[in-house]
């Protein structure tokens, strides 16, 4: 399956473990309190690929951007995250969940690969561990995103996403979901 960000390669939709979870905005973040990122005109609507961060505990769990929302120098990812994040994925004309205004992550197995745009590919190479950032795209502001999305570089200190894969291009890559 495939959106505009990213595609699933392996093992196939079908099997991987998806989760639904209400939205948390992150008010640390920027986000308003009332924001609906699952409404398209949204200033901040999620889109497939971006990573969300597990929040809470017990039957409070929730989905959340983390991060602060800013790029602080321009071209360069910020604000690495240190919790569990998730690869947001909505089936096509899967329209419950945002009627609902539930996040839909797929949490496993371990080891499925998927294809992503939303990353910066400077100075990954096959094998390089990757960790969820700030970024906005690169070039000039506001960035090719738009806005500062949740998505994938190079791990420096933070959680741990996966391997990459291959390289297909600029801020185009495959990662192995889990290998540490």
């Amino acid at each position: 399956m495939a959106g505009k960000y990213v595609t699933i390669i392996v093992p196939g939709y079908s099997l991987l473990f998806p989760k639904d979870l209400p939205y948390l905005p992150n008010t640390g973040g920027g986000e308003a309190a009332t924001l609906n990122p699952f409404d398209p005109q949204s200033v901040r609507p999620l889109v497939e690929g971006e990573w969300l961060e597990l929040v809470g505990s017990g039957t409070a769990n929730r989905y959340r951007r983390g991060g602060d929302n800013v790029v602080s120098v321009p071209n360069t990812p910020d604000g690495e995250g240190t919790n569990p994040a998730f690869l947001y994925f909505l089936e096509e004309g899967r329209y419950d969940a945002q009627v609902a205004q539930q996040a839909h992550c797929i949490r496993g197995p371990l080891g499925f690969e998927f294809r992503t745009k939303l990353c910066r590919s400077s100075g990954l190479s096959i094998n390089s561990r990757v960790s969820v950032w700030d970024w906005d795209g690169g070039g000039a502001s506001p960035g090719a995103y738009g806005v500062v999305r949740r998505a994938l570089a190079a791990h420096s200190a933070g959680w741990v996403v996966g391997r990459v894969s291959r390289i297909y291009g600029t801020n185009d890559i495959s990662v192995v979901y889990g290998l540490q």
